[in-house]
């Protein structure tokens, strides 16, 4: 009896400490996540606009979420470009790069979207919000817990609120996760968590992913895959640009983050692959 006893309080204590374990893990991780939250580029000086002026204008509204590729961690230049309408910090307004909403102190994708868009047959103004978040995980976006996924779940809810329901999704990610050796299984997963969140909060934009896994690293297989299956079983996702194809020394500055070359060429990949999407909507 005392040796039953004495399993069963072993057990006990075995089964505690492994929970105390893993929320003291959880913890530390989102106390991290919310340290790099607190690194967010935030609206300043940039010339602010009437968010219902713009609504009138039935503009195309575009989300862009990912991780430092879809930040502001590319080679750093002078905007050679026109100031972009964006939405951030529930502001619409005119930005440029370092763009208010993501991580990061250079240049960006989306800063150079709007202007490769102009050579499709989109005649409507173009609205971006973005929320490129560095070294995020696929699962930082759509844990229950996570404080990223409640500012992605605010982010969408403001944006309908006043009229500029993001109408696409691009989602520029998988670096993190192919250096994590996330399964492709367990990346589709999460993928279809980030579309529930999304829905969530009152957004069922299609889901455009980008094949994004390069980071001083060659192309992932698994997460490549898990991108592909995704978008020939659920009607929600639509294949992007592929992003790893920009992978040599002119393109990548450190071999993971895009030169200033890098960025333009992926700007006009996305604007290439968003010219099917354009007529669908």
């Amino acid at each position: 009896m005392i040796r039953k006893i004495g399993f069963a309080l072993l057990a006990v204590l075995v089964v505690g400490a492994t929970f105390w374990i893993l929320h003291t893990r959880q913890a530390v991780k989102q106390t991290a996540l919310s340290a790099k939250l607190d690194q967010v580029v935030s609206v300043t000086h940039e010339p602010v606009l009437d968010c219902a002026q713009i609504a009138a204008q039935r503009p195309f509204v575009i989300l862009a979420l990912g991780q430092s590729n879809a930040g502001n961690h590319g080679e750093p230049t002078s905007p050679s470009h026109a100031p972009v309408m964006l939405f951030a910090d529930g502001k619409c307004i005119m930005g440029t790069d370092p763009l208010p909403g993501s991580t990061g102190s250079g240049g960006s994708i989306w800063s150079r979207l709007p202007h490769n868009l102009l050579t499709t047959d989109l005649h409507r103004p173009v609205v971006l919000s973005v929320m490129g978040i560095d070294a995020t995980l696929v699962a930082d976006w759509t844990s229950d817990q996570s404080p990223l996924r409640q500012r992605l779940t605010d982010r969408v809810k403001s944006m309908k609120a006043l009229g500029l329901l993001p109408q696409v999704i691009l989602w520029q990610q998988g670096e993190a996760d192919s250096r994590m050796g996330t399964t492709g299984e367990a990346y589709k997963v999460g993928l279809d968590r980030l579309a529930a969140a999304l829905t969530q909060a009152g957004s069922d934009a299609p889901i455009v992913t980008a094949y994004s896994t390069v980071c001083h690293s060659t192309p992932a297989a698994n997460i490549r895959t898990a991108i592909t299956a995704q978008s020939t079983q659920k009607s929600r996702f639509k294949v992007g640009p592929d992003t790893d194809s920009l992978n040599d020394a002119t393109m990548r500055f450190d071999k993971c983050h895009f030169s200033a070359h890098g960025l333009d060429h992926a700007a006009a990949l996305w604007a290439k692959a968003l010219q099917l999407i354009f007529a669908s909507i």
